[in-house]
C-alpha cells in the first residue's frame, strides 16, 4: 500500500498517515506544494517605481520555503518518534490541488490523506479538498483539524 500526504500545518493529518502507515506496513510519501499563485493574484504591478508587487512576492516565496523547512522538519521529528520512514516531496505549483493531483496520478497512491479544511498558501481562500475529491483516482481521508 502506498499513502501520500498532503501537507499543511495540521499534525493531525501527520499522525493520522503515520498511523496508518506503521500498522498497514504502507510505503508513506508527503507533499509539501510550495504556492507559486500569489503572481497571478497579486496582478500588475501599477506602482513600478515602487515595486510593491515584486517585494511582495519576494516575501511570499521566502515565507513559502520557511513553512515547507518548519512542516519538514515537524514531519521528521513525528516520523521518527513513530518508527515510520517518510519520503518527503516538494512541488511547486500555481495551484495546490493541481500537484496534489498530478503526484497522485503519477505516483501510483492507494490513499491520499489531508487535512480538512486544507490550509496552503493562496488555498487558505479556496475549497483545496473538494478539489482533490473530485480528481483524485484513489481514497481519500480527510482528517478534521
Amino acid at each position: 500500500m502506498r499513502i501520500l500526504l498532503a501537507l499543511d500545518d495540521s499534525t493531525r493529518s501527520m499522525d493520522e498517515a503515520l498511523r496508518l502507515a506503521h500498522d498497514r506496513g504502507a510505503e508513506l510519501s508527503a507533499l509539501f506544494v510550495l504556492d507559486t499563485g500569489w503572481s497571478v493574484y497579486t496582478g500588475h504591478d501599477f506602482l513600478l517605481g515602487s515595486h510593491a508587487r515584486g517585494t511582495f512576492l519576494d516575501y511570499a516565496r521566502d515565507d513559502e520555503l520557511a513553512q515547507e523547512k518548519a512542516t519538514a522538519a515537524e514531519l521528521q521529528n513525528r516520523a521518527q518518534a513513530a518508527g515510520v520512514d517518510c519520503q518527503l516531496k516538494t512541488a511547486a505549483a500555481g495551484r495546490v490541488p493541481e500537484a496534489i493531483l498530478a503526484e497522485l496520478k503519477t505516483g501510483g497512491y492507494d490513499l491520499l490523506v489531508m487535512s480538512h479544511p486544507f490550509r496552503r498558501g493562496l488555498e487558505v481562500m479556496r475549497d483545496a479538498a473538494t478539489q482533490v475529491l473530485k480528481g483524485a483516482d484513489c481514497d481519500v481521508l480527510l482528517v478534521k483539524r
